[in-house]
């Protein structure tokens, strides 16, 4: 077991395994402990009266590499000793929520266009015509996804998450992540022989070929029975769970068939590339990391390097161990050391919300002498119900509008957090067991899923434990 160590000013040290000096430590109060225990966090000495010279430390080679993806992404902390073997302090796999935006943005996207939709028939029926409004990707410029944007931060935050957990002197650390670069097309469509024909892929349309005929074409009739009469396209994704009208989302079926297929009697597998969407992910991710990789002092290690390592020192593939595989790779260690790994695996939990941040309370209209007020901001807002606005309140009230007190909008930063049981990503001790909430259960209750083994609920009381931890974005699972 290693002790990572600061001292008084923050400043890390080097990990230690005299347990005899730790205890020493704590026993004349030089220092405390941070982690450890049922935190699941590497336990850390912060020293309270002593402070370590740069200049005096004993030199010695840490590294801190990622095995990058899209869903998970491993993580490993190694040193490299003397005699060459390679020992990992920590290492574990990060659960990443990059999977899930694309849905909140399609979800964004529905309530914007139904936004703009209202006020463009606000405009019409004023007799005026609607501005035009350039499309997002005009008046935006040029931009990464979203996804994109967050997977790329997702590994820069590890490396900074990692500082954190596990503190190293910074010049003796060296971070390195795999390097990977898959060639969809050959995933796709396998590869050609020739090497003009790798720049022709095999769905390409005819120029003015319609997506109907060439999807009759390309399948040669119905893909179940074969038939050639009363064909029709299906689509294998439907638009509602994020389909869209390429043609390797459709395939030709015939009526009978078609009607079975919506009537859930035949199942069609869906391969309509949603299958390489990960890859494709890690690929634009790692091209961002290389050009981050001189200023940011990251050193891309290529998959082919880091797999021959993992070959050559006869590890298990898993995300863990090959972050392994790539410090491997980065020192030519001939031996792994895992004698004293600290195993902690960490998920990725929302930290905000757009309908939190830039929530504001109403502005309020009363009468003199009323409690309650009479009108809710100037016009109506969608989510008010049947509460009237300014306006409608000034058309059945015209005389008493001159006599309204107004309570002007406030900004309400994260509302209802700090009244709010817990949010996603909090840790709690419930009953003795370190469990992580995942968001609030009818109002007044910890939904918390991993109890479902242990209790048969899904949920419990917050009075029936207490909170360790709130939600700091990357969370010990």
């Amino acid at each position: 077991m290693f002790v990572f160590v600061m001292d008084q000013y923050g400043r890390p040290g080097h990990p230690t395994r005299r347990m005899d000096w730790v205890r020493k430590q704590l026993k004349h109060k030089r220092g405390k402990i941070v982690g450890g225990g049922i935190s699941g966090k590497p336990a850390v000495l912060v020293l309270r009266e002593q402070s370590f010279d740069r200049s005096k430390t004993v030199k010695r080679r840490f590294f801190v590499t990622l095995d990058t993806g899209f869903r998970n992404v491993g993580y490993a902390v190694t040193e490299l000793l003397a005699d060459g073997t390679l020992r990992v302090l920590l290492k574990g796999t990060l659960t990443a929520r990059t999977p899930e935006l694309r849905g909140l943005m399609d979800e964004r996207k529905m309530y914007r266009r139904a936004r703009r939709y209202r006020r463009r028939l606000n405009v019409r029926k004023k007799g005026q015509t609607p501005k035009h409004r350039p499309p997002r990707y005009e008046s935006r410029g040029k931009r990464d996804s979203v996804t994109l944007q967050h997977g790329l931060e997702t590994h820069r935050n590890l490396y900074a998450r990692l500082a954190r957990l596990v503190p190293l002197p910074d010049h003796q650390v060296t971070r390195g992540f795999e390097s990977v670069s898959f060639d969809l097309r050959a995933l796709a469509h396998g590869r050609p022989r020739t090497g003009s024909g790798y720049q022709v892929s095999p769905a390409d349309k005819e120029k003015g070929e319609k997506t109907g005929r060439f999807i009759v074409r390309r399948d040669g009739g119905c893909v179940i029975c074969g038939g050639k009469e009363h064909l029709q396209v299906h689509h294998l994704r439907k638009r509602s769970q994020q389909g869209s009208h390429r043609v390797g989302n459709q395939v030709a079926l015939c009526e009978d068939c078609h009607d079975d297929v919506h009537a859930g009697l035949i199942d069609l597998p869906i391969t309509d590339g949603a299958q390489w969407r990960d890859a494709s992910m890690v690929n634009a991710v790692c091209g961002k990391l290389r050009k981050l990789s001189a200023e940011a002092g990251m050193v891309p290690v290529p998959v082919e390097i880091s797999v021959a390592a993992r070959r050559r020192l006869g590890l298990e593939k898993t995300h863990a161990l090959d972050a392994v595989s790539v410090a491997a790779a980065l020192t030519g260690a001939g031996t792994v050391d895992q004698r004293d790994t600290l195993d902690m695996d960490l998920a990725q939990y929302r930290r905000h919300r757009r309908a939190h941040i830039h929530a504001q309370r109403d502005r309020l209209y009363y009468l003199p002498g009323e409690k309650r007020p009479v009108a809710h901001n100037r016009r109506k807002r969608c989510d008010q119900g049947d509460v009237d606005s300014l306006a409608e309140f000034r058309r059945t009230h015209p005389k008493d509008v001159g006599r309204l007190q107004v309570k002007r909008a406030v900004r309400l930063y994260t509302p209802h957090r700090a009244k709010a049981p817990a949010v996603g990503g909090d840790v709690w001790n419930i009953g003795g067991l370190r469990v992580v909430a995942k968001g609030v259960h009818s109002k007044t209750n910890l939904y918390v899923p991993s109890l479902r083994s242990i209790t048969g609920k899904v949920y419990a009381s917050p009075k029936e434990g207490v909170r360790l931890f709130r939600n700091s974005g990357m969370v010990v699972a």
